[in-house]
This record gives C-alpha cells, sequence and structure tokens, in this order.
C-alpha cells in the first residue's frame, strides 16, 4: 500500500504535467489526510496509513518545487473526516460536503499558495 499510494500520485504527475501545463487553472492536487501530519500526530498508531499520507505529502512538496517554473500549483488536501466507508458514520462530513469545501479552496489558489498542505475548511493544515 505505501509504494502504491505514494508513486501513484508521482507516476500521475509525470503523466499529466504537459496537460496541466497547458491547462487554464495549471493545478495538481492530492487528498491525503490529517493523519499524515506529523505536527498533528498526537495519538501514534496507524504506523503505514500515516507513513503512506506523509510519503504522499512530501512527494506533492517536491513537485510544487519542481513545477513551480512551469506555473503549475501542486498542493495536498485534508478532506476532514467524511462519512464513507473508510471513515464510518461517525464522520462530521459528508462527501458533498467535502468535495464543495475543497473545490472552493481550489478556485482561489495561486502559484504562491503551491506546496502547502490545506485543509477543508481552507485553512493552512501543518505537516
Amino acid at each position: 500500500m505505501f509504494r502504491v499510494n505514494t508513486m501513484a500520485a508521482l507516476r500521475m504527475a509525470e503523466a499529466f504535467v504537459a496537460h496541466v501545463a497547458r491547462s487554464g487553472k495549471k493545478l495538481m492536487a492530492s487528498i491525503s489526510s490529517g493523519m499524515g501530519s506529523i505536527a498533528d500526530n498526537g495519538s501514534g498508531g496507524y504506523y503505514a496509513y500515516r507513513t503512506s499520507k506523509s510519503a504522499l505529502q512530501m512527494v506533492m512538496k517536491s513537485l510544487s518545487i519542481d513545477l513551480a517554473p512551469r506555473g503549475i500549483i501542486a498542493v495536498v488536501m485534508n478532506p476532514g473526516w467524511v462519512k464513507t466507508d473508510m471513515g464510518g458514520a461517525g464522520g462530521n462530513l459528508s462527501t458533498d460536503e467535502s468535495v464543495r469545501r475543497m473545490r472552493g479552496i481550489f478556485d482561489r489558489l495561486t502559484l504562491e499558495d503551491s506546496g502547502k498542505f490545506w485543509h477543508h475548511s481552507g485553512k493552512e493544515f501543518p505537516w
């Protein structure tokens, strides 16, 4: 799982970079999790899941640096605790609400926002 999640984002970026560079928004965004935040880890555990998300975040941070000369924005999103099969019924966001919030953030991002980890609320999330 670790290798697939991390490498998939990099391979997708490689496959689509020319298309994104020609697009109007020039945005690459990956969905991660707050559980990938080192600064926000107050509970431990979930080693494989946490490390795969942290690695994804590192890929996107590096892409933000490498793709900046092409004007491409690369960010990571924390969608929140969403009511899904994985998130469970206790989640506090519907999938529709989480997506609506993230799309609102995507609409306002600029190149200066590239390389950041964003919370669905619109605030920058700690790495």
